[in-house]
């Protein structure tokens, strides 16, 4: 048997036939087991005129067949083509729409295992290419030099959402998934201004820093209006089945699956409590997570071993209902975990309009934390906007129901420079354990799972560790003079 499936293979090489839609594809055409093919999608309509340069360049740097342009078809095809090479990347040049479409493809495709993808930021706000690493936006950079990124990126997991829009009757109207975040309320009536002005006058939006001017008009011009200033009656949040009290003068609440909005403002690490009051403008703490240890919580579970020492080793407790209610809301609303894209939790802040949230985004005040959860229910008493990744739209009155995916989508995370590429090593590692038996794709996929998030929290770790060199360096020193 053995014999023949190497014949097969040899008859295969020599005389290849074309698949359906015509391409010669598969890993018997590899130099070895261990090459990665990579296949670029190209939305060449983001970013002014980069992403029909980049179409041309990457087509010159690579086989043309592995470049894709959206503009001439979906993703559907080259990705059935392409899905017969086992080890393959994506590269997805685009902003965080084009990346989320190429997601929903891929799932369509019901594969076991999805292939990583990373991204080149072409959008607006490019929230999910800043939280795995790839920056805010492409500034012309080498494009050799980022493709060799790719090839030494690690793999990420990323919790992706289910919103369902449900009439009176309970009957599902809608189905839409999201990876960012579902806003309804003030951001997403700015945002909603926005896409019509797009839709009617595409010629106004030409690059990323003018788009960004037009989100900053639409949000001046509510902020005269306060469209959405009695929020809290329009409105219901339910979270793991307990009703949350919203802020009297919320205009907005943000369910993220992300610390990254607008353009990478970080709402929850850097949101505040209710009942939190500040005596001055700026201490430490403004530039550290919270301690996330300090005080005992009912939510967490700790490991055999008796360690607790971040959130690789946090469980969620199911048991929610056997508390009261005034117990059960204060433990949703405890806020003391931090967000994780990974976690299977919903972090969910409130803003006071849109001068609050560009406040917000200069530093000048926080969001409002409210609650963390498994799933959300948002009952709509009236019409208002509602946004998921930046699609807008107004909705009637309805319930919309929010829960994870079952699989998460795989994303590629850039390497950070000082790690000489250890996490991608280690991926490395459990690839080629499974391939030759060592373990079964079960263990396999368990092990990335926990590889992923405990690399998520040194990444975090490091990341405020540099914001608190930052605060150290800012300090003025203290010069003791003599006595005269």
């Amino acid at each position: 048997a053995a014999g023949s499936t190497k014949t097969l293979q040899k008859m295969v090489r020599e005389v290849p036939v074309p698949d359906k839609n015509g391409y010669i594809l598969g890993d018997e055409f590899l130099p070895n087991s261990q090459c990665t093919p990579l296949l670029v999608f190209v939305n060449s309509r983001s970013g002014s005129q980069q992403g029909q340069f980049l179409l041309t360049q990457l087509r010159r740097l690579l086989n043309p067949i592995q470049v894709w342009d959206l503009a001439d078809g979906g993703p559907e095809t080259v990705l059935e083509s392409f899905s017969k090479l086992t080890r393959m990347r994506i590269l997805v040049c685009g902003g965080d729409g084009t990346v989320s479409w190429i997601l929903s493809a891929l799932e369509k495709m019901g594969k076991e295992r999805w292939p990583p993808v990373g991204i080149l930021p072409l959008g607006t706000g490019n929230d999910l290419a800043r939280v795995h690493g790839w920056g805010g936006g492409y500034g012309n950079e080498s494009l050799l030099l980022i493709l060799e990124q790719l090839s030494e990126a690690y793999v990420s997991m990323l919790d992706r959402w289910e919103m369902t829009v449900e009439d009176k009757k309970g009957r599902a109207r809608r189905t839409s998934t999201f990876t960012n975040y579902l806003g309804v309320g003030v951001d997403a009536q700015a945002a909603l201004q926005v896409h019509k002005l797009r839709e009617s006058k595409p010629m106004l939006f030409f690059s990323r820093a003018v788009n960004k001017a037009w989100y900053a008009v639409a949000g001046a011009e509510d902020a005269i209006k306060e469209s959405c200033a009695d929020l809290p009656s329009k409105i219901t949040l339910v979270a793991d089945g307990v009703e949350v009290p919203l802020p009297a003068d919320s205009q907005g609440i943000i369910l993220l699956n992300i610390d990254s909005y607008s353009g990478g403002v970080p709402l929850w690490s850097h949101g505040s409590r209710s009942l939190r009051k500040r005596e001055r403008r700026y201490s430490e703490s403004d530039f550290t997570l919270m301690s996330y240890n300090s005080s005992p919580n009912p939510r967490r579970r700790q490991h055999a071993g008796g360690r607790m020492d971040s959130t690789d080793d946090v469980e969620i407790d199911d048991s929610l209902h056997e508390l009261s209610y005034k117990e059960r809301l204060a433990q949703i609303t405890s806020c003391d975990l931090p967000s994780s894209c990974q976690d299977g939790m919903l972090d969910v802040v409130s803003i006071r309009g849109t001068f609050h949230l560009g406040q917000i985004r200069v530093g000048l005040s926080n969001a409002q934390l409210i609650c963390q959860c498994k799933e959300a229910t948002i009952k709509l008493k009236k019409k208002v906007p509602v946004q998921i990744d930046g699609e807008p739209w107004r909705q009637n009155t309805c319930t919309l129901r929010v829960k994870r995916e079952k699989d998460p989508a795989i994303m590629l995370h850039r390497s950070p420079d000082e790690s000489g590429g250890v996490e991608t090593e280690m991926a490395n590692l459990l690839d080629w354990a499974e391939e030759r038996k060592v373990i079964d794709p079960h263990v396999h996929a368990t092990l990335m799972r926990e590889f992923s998030r405990r690399i998520e929290s040194k990444t975090r770790q490091r990341r405020v560790k540099s914001q608190e060199n930052l605060f150290f360096s800012m300090k003025r020193p203290k010069f003791i003079g003599n006595a005269s």
